[in-house]
């Protein structure tokens, strides 16, 4: 029995929540029509939630298939222009995936896709119904400096790490940072280079037997390697833990995912989680989905989910963290947002080692390196120096930025 006490949550971002469940059967539908004629929803603010959360095809999906006719008309209308939006990029991203993977394997790098298009069709049977804004990709950590080349001959420039880099600090950039950014301008898109799964090289280490555990999904007439559904759903639980679940659309994946996989492979799942001291983010999102996307979930594994401390903890900070000051606003944007998320990194996993590690990766910046050119040795030490001045950037910043807003509306009054 989950017992965690959870506040409640606006009518507005509870009617967005409702929406994201999956499937839309009839129980999903009279909760969704129950919360409408119940409150009354300020649809401007629902309409942030939604756009905040990334979620807008699931909504407008779910939206149609039960309570079309208690949606205002503007309403309904933007979120149909962003799920066709949507499927229009998903269709571009597809074609760029099946090229650069393409390419790779010419050049005998091994690759996979993980979350987006992919995800998609294994969680919900359609490629269009996730709300995608980039192309994670994943490649074995030796092929890095071969992978960024094709690339970039592909027609893409990085944009993550932006400056350049010699090979002693591109090695100490592959270690301490798990992925690279790079930007089609031709088509608009996002690729992701991954070579870790988690930035915490310890977090999740399947780095080494990565492509043992791997499935093809034809779709789109393409075939992509991805993650078996076993080891997607633990990385999916990782993912979402270490940003705290602040998008819906995270939660959604693994609430529509729990329900593909079979009690004997949620059950691996489970003892997986065990091996690798993953029980808390695993544990955390299965009481996450259990309590607000009504997921079933095995009751044996639930209890033990329960009885974790730590665990619990974490999904209080999952809802604090979607709810973030009760504002649908981006929660990166304000001030202590991404120190709260660090902090709550290390509660992660069990064990010095784990939490010295997570301090080395969260203590090296190459942004830093850009910033100030100094011998790399003493970057490390800097580095508490850089974060304060960062932070008290950003408070004047917003200061300023409120002062000249209140100056503004003087004026106008």
């Amino acid at each position: 029995m989950l017992n965690v006490a959870l506040p409640e949550f606006a009518p507005e971002l509870a009617l967005v929540i409702a929406c994201s469940r999956w499937p839309c059967g009839e129980s999903v539908g009279r909760e969704i029509r129950t919360i409408m004629l119940a409150s009354t929803i300020d649809w401007g603010q629902f309409l942030d939630w939604v756009r905040r959360n990334r979620i807008a095809p699931l909504v407008y999906h779910n939206l149609r298939q039960s309570s079309s006719r208690l949606v205002p008309d503007e309403v309904f209308t933007w979120l149909q222009r962003e799920a066709t939006q949507n499927s229009r990029r998903v269709l571009l991203q597809i074609a760029e995936a099946a090229r650069i993977t393409r390419l790779l394997t010419n050049a005998g790098i091994q690759s996979m896709i993980i979350k987006g298009p992919v995800l998609s069709v294994l969680a919900f049977g359609d490629p269009s119904l996730r709300e995608n804004h980039d192309i994670d990709l994943v490649i074995d950590s030796g092929r890095a400096v071969e992978a960024d080349r094709v690339i970039a001959e592909a027609g893409y420039r990085r944009i993550m790490p932006q400056l350049g880099l010699t090979p002693p600090r591109y090695e100490l950039y592959r270690r301490w940072r798990g992925q690279s950014a790079y930007y089609l301008d031709s088509f608009d898109v996002i690729l992701e280079l991954h070579w870790r799964l988690t930035a915490n090289s310890l977090l999740m280490p399947l780095d080494a037997p990565m492509f043992s555990h791997i499935q093809q999904i034809d779709f789109a007439g393409t075939s992509f390697a991805t993650l078996t559904n076993e080891h997607l759903f633990l990385y999916l639980c990782v993912h979402g833990s270490v940003h705290m679940w602040f998008r819906l659309k995270w939660l959604a994946d693994i609430a529509a995912l729990l329900q593909q996989l079979r009690p004997e492979v949620i059950d691996r799942i489970a003892d997986r989680a065990q091996m690798l001291e993953l029980d808390r983010p695993l544990h955390s999102a299965l009481m996450l989905s259990h309590k607000l996307m009504a997921t079933p979930v095995p009751s044996d594994i639930l209890t033990k989910a329960c009885r974790n401390h730590v665990a619990r903890k974490l999904v209080i900070a999952g809802r604090r963290a979607l709810n973030w000051h009760g504002s649908p606003g981006e929660p990166a944007k304000t001030v202590w947002f991404n120190t709260w998320l660090s902090w709550h990194a290390f509660q992660l996993k069990p064990g010095l080692r784990y939490q010295w590690r997570e301090l080395q990766t969260q203590m090296w910046s190459p942004e830093d390196w850009a910033r100030v050119r100094l011998p790399i040795f003493l970057y490390l030490p800097l580095r508490p120096l850089s974060w304060i001045i960062r932070k008290i950037k950003r408070v004047l910043s917003d200061q300023l930025r409120i002062h000249l807003r209140l100056g503004t509306h003087r004026q106008s009054d």
